[in-house]
This record gives structure tokens, C-alpha cells and sequence, in this order.
């Protein structure tokens, strides 16, 4: 089973590879590697993620660390299908994607 990125996911994604290619030829793809590796996980074991609290349980809010970079991956129950709903750096504010899943 694969996740499809919301797109507001979709677009940090985006975003943080093309800026990870730009500081250092490589890092781009080796981010997206990573980030689609963590997808990969959080699809095949959705509960192996972390609980975000705060959340009504049937959206089942789910954080995957994205090996070797400071990245999340959030994924939830978004119109009855688990989805990414951000790829969120470490260093942001907390939970700023937190709207997206209320």
C-alpha cells in the first residue's frame, strides 16, 4: 500500500529536497530517498509511529522519524484513508501542521 502526500505535504517535500540539492549536489536525492523509505514504513506498519496526542483517536496521528535528517513524517486518517499530512522539520514550530487533521 503507498500514502499519498496531501499537498501541503507535497509541497514541503518538494521544498526541503530542492534546498538539501541546492546546499550540496546529491543531498536532494538522498533526502527524498529518505523520506520515501520512511513512507514506505509508515505504510506497511502504521502503528509502529508515534501518537501525536491532542487528536480525535479515529484520525490515528502517526510520526515517523526520517533517518540521517531532522524530519518527520506525520501521516493520519484523512477522508477514511491514511495519508502524509506534513513533512515537518524538527527545528519548526511544534505541531504547526496540526490544523490540517482537525
Amino acid at each position: 500500500m503507498k500514502l499519498p502526500f496531501e499537498s501541503d505535504a507535497a509541497n514541503e517535500f518538494e521544498a526541503a529536497a530542492t534546498w538539501y540539492e541546492h546546499e550540496r549536489a546529491g543531498h536532494g536525492t538522498l533526502f527524498a530517498s529518505a523520506v520515501r523509505g520512511t513512507v514506505d514504513r509508515a505504510a506497511r506498519f502504521p502503528q509502529s509511529g508515534i501518537r501525536a496526542h491532542g487528536f480525535d483517536r479515529e484520525r490515528d496521528v502517526r510520526r515517523f522519524s526520517v533517518l540521517r535528517f531532522p524530519y518527520s513524517i506525520v501521516t493520519a486518517i484523512v477522508d477514511g484513508r491514511r495519508a502524509v499530512v506534513a513533512v515537518a522539520h524538527a527545528s519548526r514550530e511544534p505541531d504547526y501542521w496540526a490544523a490540517r487533521v482537525k
